[in-house]
């Protein structure tokens, strides 16, 4: 694996998080289809990246994730799905994945796999994810992450008013984790 990256949390210490990148993906209504069918083999959070503005953001929504799962209180069936639902500023989980999520026409790809008990070895996952994604794995940094960003896409699933400009990419994530940290409490 080219680009993924493995982060471990100091507040979840026992969880390893693996985050990839990729582009050109040409196999997304494929990866759907398994993800929709249960197959255990596809346990990622397959998240659409053009609504992601940085690592800090997906960050956030790992932990928002983690936290409800540490709490009892998961609104979906899995933890990978709990990371996108995350994502959304909203209690509407079906609206939240479908806004997130992979589509059939993804044509790229935020991928995060949090193994809790660090059972999972961090090249297996990488190993799976090639077997698994037909596409280009590149380095998952801000400034990658950024040119898969679509701000028109920000302001839609964020509910961002027109007056706020969306070019100062550090203030708007202050709101979008600000939005996925207070879901559920407003």
């Amino acid at each position: 694996m080219m680009g993924g990256l493995t982060l471990h949390l100091p507040q979840f210490p026992h969880s390893s998080v693996h985050i990839g990148l990729y582009t050109s993906v040409s196999n997304a209504a494929t990866i759907r289809k398994e993800l929709l069918a249960g197959n255990t083999r596809y346990s990622y959070a397959f998240v659409d990246p053009r609504g992601v503005l940085s690592l800090a953001h997906v960050l956030a929504a790992v932990y928002r994730a983690l936290t409800d799962m540490q709490a009892g209180t998961l609104r979906t069936k899995t933890l990978s799905s709990e990371i996108v639902f995350a994502f959304g500023g909203t209690m509407n989980i079906a609206e939240t994945l479908r806004r997130f999520g992979i589509n059939d026409n993804s044509d790229s790809l935020l991928v995060v796999k949090v193994d809790t008990d660090q059972m999972e070895r961090t090249n297996s996952v990488w190993n799976e994810l090639e077997g698994i994604i037909q596409g280009t794995s590149i380095p998952v940094t801000d400034e990658n992450i950024e040119k898969l960003t679509d701000i028109e896409t920000i302001r839609k699933n964020y509910k961002i008013q027109q007056g706020i400009s969306l070019a100062n990419r550090s203030e708007v994530t202050k709101i979008v984790t600000g939005a996925i940290a207070l879901r559920g409490y407003l």
